[in-house]
Order: structure tokens, then sequence, then C-alpha cells
């Protein structure tokens, strides 16, 4: 009845329970994926049909959600190093869509923001996304709609709890 570990991870064998749960991740992990290749780097080169890479474009959601981001905070958003931020900050400096700013309490630290070109790329990106999830979720009803979006929040809230 009880757990055993496998290996040196956190997957659990021994019960029906934890095998349930095992399928049911990997099931969720397969309709992650889907999600990524429909809304990630497949789906948004796409849409960033102008100079930006999915990477960069990413940089710069994350920028749209956070004024004044430090180059350390981005980089840890991205999943990268402070100098990988750094080089993707450098690219869309020189594309227009972001500038280096000093920060008003500590001129020694270095925050990014979008420029007006930068807000506007996001702002279409997004809008057409929107439009195209939109259409996708005219075909649930109401309260699977609901029961949605409540599940998604819950997931990404407890994922980053872990």
């Amino acid at each position: 009845m009880g757990y055993t570990l496998v290996d040196d991870s956190n997957q659990f064998r021994g019960s029906a329970v934890a095998k349930a749960d095992n399928q049911k991740a990997r099931a969720l992990v397969d309709l992650l994926e889907e999600v990524v290749s429909t809304f990630g780097a497949q789906g948004s080169e796409e849409y960033c049909c102008e100079d930006v890479s999915y990477v960069e474009y990413r940089a710069l959601r994350v920028l749209s959600k956070i004024p004044f981001c430090t180059m350390q905070d981005l980089g840890q958003q991205l999943g990268f190093t402070k100098s990988g931020a750094t080089r993707i900050t450098d690219r869309l400096e020189i594309k227009g869509y972001v500038r280096r700013e000093r920060s008003e309490d500590d001129h020694r630290i270095c925050c990014v923001t979008l420029t007006e070109k930068g807000c506007s790329l996001v702002e279409r990106v997004v809008d057409d996304l929107a439009l195209r999830t939109g259409t996708s979720l005219e075909r649930l009803d109401e309260e699977m709609r609901d029961i949605l979006l409540a599940s998604l929040r819950r997931f990404v809230r407890t994922f980053h709890e872990v």
C-alpha cells in the first residue's frame, strides 16, 4: 500500500491512486504540449511576422506585465541568466521595441521598459491570439468556459507553489 521512490525522482509507485495520478499527469503533459505547440513557439512565429523571434516576443510579453523590469528579473521570468536576458534586450533595443532606463531608487540598477513600438506589437499579437481563443471558447457553454478558466488559474498557481 505504501509508496516506493523510483530512482531519485518524485515519482511514486505502489498504489492504484499513484498510478492513476501518473496517468493523469502524463495526459496533462500531452495536453500542455499541444497548447504550447498551438500558442507557443510555432504558433507565435506566425504572429510575430515582423523581426521578432519567439524568445524575443516572450521577453516583450514579460515586459508588458512588469514595467521597469530589472535584467535579473527578466532573466528569471524567461528562464535565462542575466547575460542571456541582456543579449535578448540588446536585440530588442536595436529593433526599437525596448529601452533601458536607470532605476529612480538605485541608479546602479538598469530596468527595461517597452517602447510604444513594443507595446503595439504585444497588443497586436495578444489581440490576434485572443480572437482565435475566443472562437474556440465559443464552442463551449458558459459553465465549461468558467470551469476551464478557474482550473487553469488554479493549476498555474499550484504549479508556482511547488
